[in-house]
């Protein structure tokens, strides 16, 4: 088995947006038959909001096909096309992928 951790440290005024976008994410990846569970942790500090993907695979395989779905990429190249129009609201992107040993 395979799990993957994602933390994104947003800044405050893009909460509700992010919150937004990671119940998608979560939802995207539950509907896989290959995820075996998935949810986002949420914390809030004076200054930036943090929020923490964490979801468990079959494989390490199984992640990385969720990851190439077409929508996902497509959702990235919007992303990256309009930074100078529309700043990130990402301040920080941790991705930290583990190996369930027993």
């Amino acid at each position: 088995m395979y799990v993957q951790s994602v933390t994104f440290v947003v800044k405050k005024e893009g909460k509700e947006r992010f919150e937004e976008k990671t119940k998608k994410d979560v939802a995207s990846m539950l509907e896989r038959e290959d995820c075996l569970s998935s949810e986002c942790w949420f914390a809030e500090t004076k200054d930036s909001c943090e929020f923490v993907l964490v979801s468990k695979w079959q494989d390490k395989k199984a992640f990385q096909a969720w990851l190439k779905r077409p929508e996902h990429l497509q959702q990235h190249r919007e992303a990256h096309k309009n930074k100078e129009a529309k700043p990130s609201i990402v301040l920080e992107k941790i991705g930290k992928g583990y190996t369930i040993l027993s």
